[in-house]
């Protein structure tokens, strides 16, 4: 049973990576779209042929980043499968020597992995944050506050006024 709640977390983990990774591809592909669409409308005025460039650009980007993802979901699946299998075959072991070793495995790397989970799911928080910035959405920006150094102001000097004699 150990094993099954550290496979849990490797496919976590797996799942969590495959979501980033997509999220960046989108990312990519929509900043290239916008990239695209600025170059078609500035040259638009001067090439004809500009619009037919950019469409078969954004086509060749689409199929391309389209790959890319099903590339990812197949390693994605790959390892999931892998990591259930490895899991599956480890609970049919019923020695008691093998029991204990699995055990005192998932106590030593069971913390670990869950590190492991919680820097993939900051991975893919930071992933989201990148694909909204590089969307354009405007966003309601978190106001940040600015201390001051507070500055002693000098002393005005005072230069005594000799009378003449």
């Amino acid at each position: 049973m150990s094993t099954q709640t550290f496979s849990s977390v490797a496919v976590h983990v797996v799942g969590q990576y495959n979501e980033a990774g997509k999220t960046l591809v989108s990312a990519y592909r929509t900043g290239a779209h916008r990239l695209l669409g600025g170059a078609a409308s500035r040259l638009s005025a001067r090439f004809a042929a500009a619009q037919k460039v950019t469409g078969f650009l954004a086509n060749r980007l689409d199929i391309d980043t389209s790959r890319v993802v099903a590339l990812m979901d197949r390693v994605a699946a790959a390892s999931t499968n892998g990591i259930e299998s490895v899991a599956g075959r480890a609970a049919q072991i019923e020695s008691p020597v093998a029991t204990s070793m699995f055990k005192t495995l998932n106590a030593i790397n069971l913390p670990i992995a869950n590190v492991s989970a919680q820097i993939a799911d900051k991975i893919v928080e930071g992933a989201k944050q990148i694909e909204v910035r590089v969307s354009g959405v405007d966003l309601p920006k978190a106001v940040r506050t600015v201390k001051a150094k507070v500055r002693v102001a000098a002393k005005p000097v005072r230069r005594a006024v000799r009378k003449a004699a």
